[in-house]
């Protein structure tokens, strides 16, 4: 029986949808964190570490995700990721209502290792609908993601003040989540990311990569300067997360006026994942991603002279937009050679999530140290590094150049 093949169209709608789930589900649990905090009786040290099972479970899941995919096809992969996501989410809010610390970290990192490995599912099948199309379509992919992180951060905090209990949030969310995932999976062909196919032909299959060719993959000089621009951006982005509001509030910002900056952050990366990919095509990826950098460069350096110019709310925003556009279209440049497309988005993604693990307490220590805006320098640093890196983004010779 032959399977009819979802138009391009749904397949786009598909994973577009999975990336709007996936910002939901993390900032439902992300916007729940104080009161999960409380029930379970954790100091703020005791917390990091909590969370860091999480992030810890998302690498793992970036790991395995690498195997799955080829093997089983991105759909298999997506339905069984996000299955687990939803059902540790529901547990999660059962097992830390309870006070339960053993179970509620076996579901976080469970939750953490299943959204890793449909990161990576939905990545590489962001990729494939990027290549076929002549628009650059990325952008709106991670835009999705951004929105839906602002619409469950949005959701949770009208929850929280309707006094909706944690375990009825969470199974809801979790359920939900996994309902319409089950839903749109349906429309991302059966066959997408397996390494063979039904209809490949044996020359097709031979061009397979090797374990050393993958390898070798990885080492390509213009895979690593790839990365290392990844790297750069990731960490602005996780730095913002992470210590935007609190270094604005040690100025004497109010807490309400420091989660306002912060805000201006999220929504300039959202506005401009959703409305980029016109000026990609127009401008060009390489070009796009040097006045990122270099909006993101100057958003950074106007929040560390908050003392000097107050003007927090236009650096938090510049700094936003210049995030925004670094990681999609930096997965578009290394999956230019669809051979190796699978293991360069995997080393991608492993350097930016290295990069959300290790990046905040290590800017923290430096805080500590030298304080918070001195800290954001590093973030500065590898930015403006990645800037002299970024010809590596321009399109391969090999490959439709449209950009």
């Amino acid at each position: 029986m032959t399977r009819t093949r979802p138009s391009n169209r749904a397949w786009y709608w598909a994973i577009f949808t999975c990336f709007f789930l996936q910002g939901a589900l993390f900032a439902t649990w992300a916007s729940r964190t104080p009161e999960v905090k409380a029930n379970l009786g954790l100091n703020t040290a005791q917390m990091g570490l909590f969370t860091l099972m999480m992030a810890i479970g998302s690498l793992s899941g970036l790991l395995l995700g690498g195997r799955f995919v080829p093997k089983i096809g991105a759909k298999r992969t997506i339905l069984i990721a996000y299955s687990i996501s939803g059902l540790s989410l529901l547990s999660l809010g059962i097992f830390s209502t309870s006070g339960n610390l053993i179970l509620s970290g076996i579901s976080i990192a469970l939750m953490g290792a299943s959204l890793g490995t449909g990161g990576i599912a939905i990545n590489l099948e962001s990729a494939d609908i990027d290549h076929t199309s002549t628009k650059s379509l990325l952008p709106s992919f991670h835009g999705a993601y951004s929105t839906g992180n602002l619409g469950g951060a949005a959701l949770g905090t009208f929850l929280i003040f309707i006094v909706v209990p944690i375990p009825l949030q969470f199974a809801a969310i979790g359920l939900g989540f996994i309902a319409v995932a089950w839903f749109a999976s349906r429309s991302i062909p059966h066959d997408s990311g397996k390494s063979i196919k039904e209809d490949m032909s044996t020359a097709e299959i031979a061009t397979i990569p090797t374990r050393s060719e993958n390898i070798k993959a990885m080492r390509d000089p213009r895979a690593i300067r790839i990365s290392f621009i990844v790297l750069g951006f990731a960490l602005a982005e996780g730095a913002a997360a992470a210590w935007l509001p609190i270094s604005l509030t040690a100025t004497g910002m109010t807490d309400a006026a420091a989660a306002g900056c912060y805000t201006m952050f999220a929504a300039a990366m959202a506005i401009a994942r959703l409305a980029g990919g016109p000026v990609v095509d127009r401008l060009g990826r390489s070009r796009i991603l040097l006045l990122m950098g270099s909006l993101a460069i100057s958003g950074i350096v106007i929040v560390m002279l908050t003392n000097t110019i107050h003007m927090p709310y236009l650096g938090s925003f510049l700094w936003g937009l210049g995030c925004s556009m670094g990681f999609p279209l930096c997965v578009s440049a290394i999956t230019d050679e669809k051979r190796f497309a699978q293991t360069r988005v995997q080393m991608i993604f492993l350097t930016a999530n290295f990069a959300g693990l290790t990046g905040p307490p290590l800017l923290g220590g430096l805080g500590q140290v030298f304080g918070l805006f001195t800290a954001f320098g590093l973030p500065v640093a590898l930015l403006t590094g990645g800037l002299f890196a970024n010809k590596s983004t321009k399109p391969l010779q090999s490959v439709d150049a449209r950009r």
